[in-house]
């Protein structure tokens, strides 16, 4: 666990450098090539990820498109949650789009380090916070804002990903076509 990883984990929760250090072990790194995939749909995932390095996407096939839902990047936690929680087939595939480097925890070894301390379920509860804020701001925003207005903030909130991904990965993620996305592009 680097010194990133720690420090995202100690804003969390107060953990001590021993509690840190004790579960060290539970917690994997795993490379993935670029177009390598995390999650594949159709299989279960027992796994979740932090993105230490690199970029992945997650998306979900339908019969004309793929529909792309998330950008992982560092510092980003990855996991297909209908799997990984509802101990179900995923529904989306996770793949990345460059060379990244994920630490790694199974869902077993996770939920002992619920049982075993306090400190993790905040960990836990506090990260699911999160995701179901921006889940909401998204589903908000895909109903209420115009294409323009979608493609600003995501430059806005994620420069990164604009200079690294193609195009029509971002247009899938707003919910607007490609044609439309170099459209909105091009407006100041």
């Amino acid at each position: 666990m680097n010194d990133f990883f720690l420090g995202f984990l100690k804003s969390l929760a107060p953990f001590s450098e021993i509690e840190l250090n004790d579960v060290k072990a539970f917690f994997k790194i795993i490379i993935l090539q670029k177009n390598d995939f995390f999650v594949k749909a159709g299989h279960f995932s027992d796994r979740i990820a932090f993105v230490q390095s690199g970029l992945l996407r997650s998306y979900f096939t339908t019969k004309e498109k793929e529909v792309t839902t998330f950008f992982a990047l560092h510092g980003s936690v990855c996991l297909d949650a209908h799997s990984f929680f509802g101990l179900k087939q995923s529904q989306e595939s996770i793949q990345a789009l460059m060379k990244s480097e994920l630490l790694v925890i199974y869902r077993k070894d996770l939920y002992s380090l619920y049982n075993e301390n306090w400190k993790w379920q905040q960990v836990g509860r506090l990260l699911v916070e999160k995701y179901f804020v921006v889940s909401e701001e998204r589903t908000i925003a895909l109903q209420s804002k115009t294409a323009h207005e979608l493609y600003e903030q995501f430059a806005a909130e994620f420069p990164d990903v604009v200079q690294m991904v193609p195009q029509h990965y971002i247009a899938s993620y707003l919910g607007i076509t490609p044609e439309t996305l170099s459209r909105v592009r091009h407006i100041k």
